[in-house]
């Protein structure tokens, strides 16, 4: 079963203007996930081989679900939309994570919740 979605429009004129500074509206126009720094210095050490970017946009992606309060939890074919997947490369990207100790999943495609710990705690470890 495929599901449809659509991309968000955010208002770029609506966000922060030092977010704006650092990207162009047009990048923007879909909103914008935070990074970082120590992750910036890390990347190189934590994300490793030939499904690198994968991984890193699956994670962005579990990240940019992620808020106070949810009412619901995510599924894994809205994860996957939201990091320019298939369904079956982000679950094998997953797979990927979980193996790495960086995530640990809970639940079903329908609704899976995620914990970043491990990855976590590897981006302390590797940016000191």
């Amino acid at each position: 079963m495929t599901e449809e979605f659509e991309r968000q429009y955010v208002d770029p004129a609506r966000m922060p203007r030092q977010i704006v500074e650092k990207w162009s509206a047009g990048v923007l126009s879909e909103g914008f996930v935070p990074f970082p720094k120590k992750l910036v210095r890390a990347l190189h050490r934590i994300f490793t081989g030939a499904e690198s970017a994968k991984d890193i946009a699956a994670v962005l992606a579990i990240v940019d679900f992620r808020r106070p309060n949810l009412t619901r939890l995510p599924s894994l074919a809205f994860l996957a939309f939201l990091a320019g997947l298939s369904e079956e490369e982000f679950n094998s990207t997953l797979g990927r994570l979980q193996a790495a100790g960086y995530i640990r999943i809970e639940g079903d495609r329908s609704g899976l919740s995620i914990s970043l710990t491990g990855l976590l705690d590897a981006i302390d470890k590797e940016s000191k």
